[in-house]
C-alpha cells in the first residue's frame, strides 16, 4: 500500500513540473482576464437615433429594424453638435413600424430635430456572451492540469 505523499510528491524534479504547469495555467488564466473589455468600452455601446419630429410633449424618431426599442423603455436626447451635451430625458410610449413616439419626461432645453435620441440596448444574458464561455474555458482548462498533476 502506498503511503501519502502530500500535494508535492518526494521527486524534484516532478515538483518542478508541476509547479511549472500550475504556473503556467495562472499566466494563461491572468492574460485570458485582460482581455476583457473594461467599465468604460462597456459604456460606450449606446444606439442612436435621428429625431424625425419634435412636438410639444413628444417626440418622433426612426428606429430602423431595432426590435428591441418597445413602450416603456427610457433614453435621452443629445446635441451631437455640443459633444452629446444632454438636452431631454423621454420615455418610449408606442412603436409603429420603423417609428418610435416618446414622451419628454425633462428637459434642460428644447428638443430641436437637429438632436438625436440616444438609448442603451439590452444586455444579452451571461451565457450567450463570449467571454463567458472563454471563462469557462480556461477554468476547465486549469482544472483539468491541475487535477492531472495532483
Amino acid at each position: 500500500m502506498r503511503q501519502s505523499q502530500g500535494v508535492f510528491g518526494k521527486h524534484p524534479a516532478g515538483n518542478a513540473r508541476r509547479f511549472g504547469l500550475l504556473f503556467a495555467s495562472l499566466v494563461f488564466a491572468m492574460s485570458a482576464m485582460a482581455c476583457l473589455p473594461t467599465a468604460a468600452e462597456a459604456q460606450s455601446l449606446l444606439a442612436r437615433f435621428r429625431i424625425e419630429q419634435v412636438k410639444d410633449t413628444t417626440i418622433v424618431f426612426n428606429i430602423g429594424g431595432q426590435g428591441w426599442v418597445r413602450a416603456g423603455r427610457r433614453g435621452q436626447a443629445v446635441d451631437p453638435a455640443r459633444d452629446d451635451e444632454f438636452v431631454a430625458e423621454f420615455r418610449v410610449i408606442g412603436v409603429q413600424g420603423t417609428t418610435a413616439e416618446a414622451v419628454i419626461t425633462g428637459q434642460t432645453r428644447r428638443v430641436q430635430p437637429e438632436h438625436v435620441a440616444v438609448m442603451q440596448p439590452p444586455s444579452r444574458p451571461f451565457w450567450r456572451q463570449t467571454v463567458f464561455w472563454i471563462a469557462a474555458a480556461g477554468g476547465a482548462i486549469v482544472g483539468l492540469v491541475a487535477g492531472y498533476n495532483f
